[in-house]
């Protein structure tokens, strides 16, 4: 039987070897502060320059920037209130939450959890929608408002269904801290005077139905998915570099830098790849330790706190919006040019016409250049 002296020394030199899983802990928290809190300032202004600094000819496609936004904020919120760190145990999914969400109840964790995974799956479906509608507008007449907000309902529809399958489908937590015990006994997690109460919820099992239902909908269909955008892409394209099209160079110019802009966008999801590639290799015992459990959401994270940054990149009125935004603080001043082009633009709105065919050639540029 161990005396008291070597059960101190014990301890001491358990709790040593896992000084560096509780820094990555640490690590992993903060960084979850940073890149959602940046993603939910970032959401919010452009929700605001949506709403307010759309012109009229991009109202409907101001409508999947708009659920883009919606969704990006939303899935920001439910990380950070989550904050969760994977503990790979064979074929189970087992989370620890280190979020606000702990402070309520594991349901609410893992509720945050699995809006995460389908939101970034569904902002997928938005993305291909959007290299769609790119294509449609060259090829036939723009849809309208009621027409692209049917659609991203109905293509949410399908999400939806598959979050609460795999919602209802949350394992007993007591199960899943038994199997995260059994199979880490060095780290000792069910020592409370080490870790605390844990906060832990999941999967018992991914072989469920409802399980494997959103695992498959949120990576194998990435892959038909990426391959309709490609394709949608090189025919936008095309069309735009053929002598057959009748735009303006102005108007073909905005449309490429806008199929630019979605490209970019299109490789945002890389972070989801790594995620993926990470969680794979953990899975099956390749790599392991306490910075592939971190690590994991943290990259994820980054999609929705980095895809507003193209639309303020790439979208005129909407980076104007934000700059007028930033103005007002006393950080940037906007230029004399910027000043002129705004009083033009209030004079229109008092709904003063211009008289002239150059102020009305220069009114067709701004609309072309509003594209991107």
């Amino acid at each position: 039987m161990a005396t008291p002296t070597e059960i101190a020394y014990n301890r001491a030199a358990l709790i040593e070897s896992l000084e560096f899983t509780f820094l990555m802990d640490e690590v992993g928290k903060h960084l979850s502060e940073a890149i959602c809190g940046f993603g939910i300032i970032l959401n919010l202004l452009l929700i605001y320059v949506i709403c307010l600094r759309t012109p009229v000819h991009m109202k409907s496609y101001a409508v999947l920037l708009f659920n883009f936004a919606i969704f990006d904020l939303l899935t920001c919120i439910a990380s950070l209130l989550a904050c969760q760190k994977t503990i790979f145990s064979g074929f189970s999914l087992t989370y620890i939450f280190h979020g606000p969400c702990k402070y309520v109840a594991p349901w609410l964790c893992y509720f945050c959890h699995c809006f995460v995974c389908h939101a970034m799956a569904h902002s997928q479906w938005i993305l291909l929608i959007s290299f769609i509608y790119r294509y449609r507008i060259l090829v036939d007449t723009a849809p309208s408002v009621k027409t692209m907000s049917m659609i991203v309902t109905g293509f949410y529809s399908t999400s939806f269904i598959v979050f609460l399958f795999y919602y209802l489908d949350m394992g007993d937590t007591e199960a899943l801290k038994q199997i995260m015990y059994d199979l880490h006994p060095d780290n000792h997690y069910e020592d409370v005077t080490i870790w605390g109460n844990l906060t832990v919820s999941g999967n018992t099992t991914i072989f469920t139905i409802p399980s494997l239902t959103a695992i498959i909908y949120m990576t194998v269909t990435c892959v038909p998915i990426y391959f309709l955008i490609h394709w949608c892409r090189n025919r936008t394209l095309s069309i735009l570099a053929s002598s057959a099209c009748s735009m303006s160079e102005t108007t073909k110019a905005s449309h490429a830098k806008l199929i630019l802009a979605l490209s970019i966008q299109a490789t945002i999801p890389c972070f989801w790849l790594l995620a993926s590639a990470i969680f794979t290799l953990a899975e099956f015992g390749v790599i392991s330790g306490p910075i592939p459990e971190n690590m994991t959401f943290r990259l994820m994270d980054c999609i929705p706190s980095s895809s507003p940054l193209v639309a303020f990149i790439f979208i005129a009125p909407y980076r104007e919006g934000l700059m007028r935004l930033i103005s007002k603080t006393g950080i940037y001043r906007k230029s004399t040019q910027n000043q002129v082009s705004s009083v033009v633009e209030k004079t229109q709105n008092l709904g003063i016409q211009p008289t002239t065919q150059a102020t009305v050639q220069s009114t067709n540029q701004q609309r072309a250049r509003d594209l991107a």
